[in-house]
């Protein structure tokens, strides 16, 4: 008795090259969920719910590759303390989606996410939120 098992074998290291692209994507999509929603709900030292002050900082986000040009944008002569959170962190989502996109991820051995925002280091460390340091937790273990 004999059965076919398949005729594709040709087309299996492509689909193995899809799976393994989309794989990459979806945990760097999950990185990205977490450093939005992250910012978005931590506290500072002073007790401050959410890092979003102008929207600088949750916009200034980015993903990259190498020594691209990271994305940063300046609080100066923006709106301060009343945010539109969600649509801040729904910007800074969709940038995020936006530089996933643009990186060729079987290509390339190093994907960085960057906060390029003039005062993040403020934020991080000043304020107290550790935004950086939750999602190193959460992915690097």
């Amino acid at each position: 008795m004999t059965i076919k098992l398949s005729s594709n074998w040709n087309r299996l290291p492509i689909a193995l090259e899809e799976m393994a692209e989309q794989g990459i994507e979806e945990q760097i999509k999950r990185i990205a969920d977490f450093a939005v929603d992250t910012t978005l709900s931590s506290r500072s030292n002073r007790g401050k719910m959410g890092a979003v002050d102008t929207g600088a900082y949750i916009t200034s986000f980015s993903i990259s590759y190498g020594r691209g040009r990271p994305r940063g944008k300046s609080s100066r002569r923006k709106k301060r303390n009343n945010p539109d959170l969600v649509g801040l962190g729904e910007v800074a989502r969709a940038n995020l989606y936006s530089d996933i996109s643009k990186v060729d991820l079987l290509g390339t051995s190093m994907v960085y996410l960057r906060n390029s925002s003039p005062h993040a280091e403020f934020v991080e460390y000043k304020h107290g939120y550790h935004i950086f340091a939750k999602i190193e937790r959460e992915f690097n273990g």
